[in-house]
């Protein structure tokens, strides 16, 4: 049964062809008992870093053991693209300040309680227009947070009162909110390479860990840069460029792959589809929809026209694997694509392209799209390698 994606839950024509190859598998290609490619040299790889960057061994240190843990070769062109997302994301901060920060955890915790009416106001005044003896309230201490880490320090020790101090209070809250110093927290992504929280708290490498020690280490450099890393080369794809792999960094991984499978249906049956990296509508709990979205839609009619051997079920059960590499090797994508190269004289249809997805973040300002952002990316990309 394919894995639904995580409710949270994002290109190589240039010298990146090995980008998406394990090294465990570049040993077996070369022959038993041959030891993988060991990549640049500490010293080779800080030349990558940008000149103007405080502690850029330090950097470079941890982006090298962050490509081995990603089971990636340390070379100039995986070495690049994660410092590439780091310059992109943080300017080589560990815990990058966040400009109107005070004011956007205001709106969104007013957003968060909108639902309760004047309720929600009293709830909010319950909760932070207090404090421990003699100490600001922690509205006023929201008030003067400037990175992620802050807010997340306000947010624990509020908890860790009203449990202590208020109890009934604590757990009246914790029935409509649970686990309240995550629910109400508006910080979603954290650290140098702003990689979503819930993603690192589900990752295998932080089995063991409680919520919380996964937050500590994201604002840290080293954790910033693994998760980071890990989140970039997570999932293998036959991309030959890295900037699909920038976007799929911000739509979701195979985003890239998806938006031309959106492409190559929308063709078929001309009609505007948005590729926008989703083929399926996904709910809060990581379960597809009730609803179907406009891309379901059109491979409904597609099946009817097109594949009516492909029953209905089947198409729908294989479109759960849309965040997998898995779904390269159904019915459904191999149908769609033959489809396409039939009516195109046989012609080999485009495996990516970069998704259309409008970004809507608290902390973004002005206009931005997957789309900017994988180019602006892919330029830090290009100027890192000419370095």
């Amino acid at each position: 049964m394919p894995t639904p994606p995580a409710p949270y839950d994002g290109p190589m024509k240039r010298p990146a062809v090995l980008a998406s190859i394990p090294i465990l598998a570049l040993a077996l290609a070369c022959g038993g008992g041959v030891e993988p490619d060991p990549g640049l040299s500490l010293d080779e790889l800080t030349e990558l870093v940008r000149s103007d960057v405080d502690d850029d061994l330090g950097w470079a240190t941890d982006v090298r053991d962050a490509l081995r843990r990603a089971d990636r070769v340390p070379d100039t062109e995986h070495a690049c693209q994660v410092l590439a997302i780091i310059e992109q994301e943080s300017g080589y901060e560990a815990d990058p300040a966040v400009p109107g920060l005070a004011g956007i955890v205001e709106r969104e915790l007013e957003a968060e309680v909108e639902a309760f009416g004047f309720l929600g106001d009293k709830a909010l005044e319950l909760l932070l227009d207090v404090g421990p003896e003699g100490e600001p309230t922690f509205r006023e201490r929201l008030g003067s947070v400037r990175t992620e880490r802050d807010v997340d320090i306000v947010f624990r020790e509020l908890a860790d009162f009203h449990k202590g101090e208020r109890e009934k209070l604590a757990k009246a809250f914790s029935l409509v909110l649970p686990r309240i110093e995550e629910k109400l927290n508006p910080v979603s992504t954290a650290g140098s390479m702003q990689v979503n929280v819930g993603y690192a708290q589900n990752h295998p490498v932080s089995a063991g860990m409680e919520r919380e020690e996964v937050r500590d280490l994201l604002y840290t450099r080293h954790g910033g840069v693994l998760y980071g890393t890990l989140r970039l080369f997570d999932h293998e794809a036959a991309y030959d460029d890295p900037i699909y792999r920038f976007a799929d960094f911000n739509a979701g991984q195979y985003g890239s792959r998806n938006a031309m499978f959106q492409t190559l249906l929308s063709e078929l049956m001309a009609e505007d589809l948005t590729p926008d990296g989703d083929l399926l509508i996904w709910t809060d709990r990581g379960t597809p929809a009730h609803t179907d979205g406009e891309t379901v839609n059109a491979l409904l009619r597609w099946r009817m026209e097109f594949a009516p051997d492909l029953s209905e079920t089947r198409m729908r059960w294989e479109l759960r694997s849309e965040k997998e590499r898995s779904f390269e090797d159904t019915a459904t994508w191999e149908r769609v694509r033959q489809t396409w190269s039939d009516q195109h004289e046989g012609a080999e249809p485009a495996y990516a392209r970069v998704p259309d997805v409008a970004l809507d973040s608290p902390k973004l300002s002005g206009q931005w799209s997957t789309k900017t952002f994988a180019e602006r990316a892919d330029r830090r990309y290009e100027d890192c390698l000419k370095r």
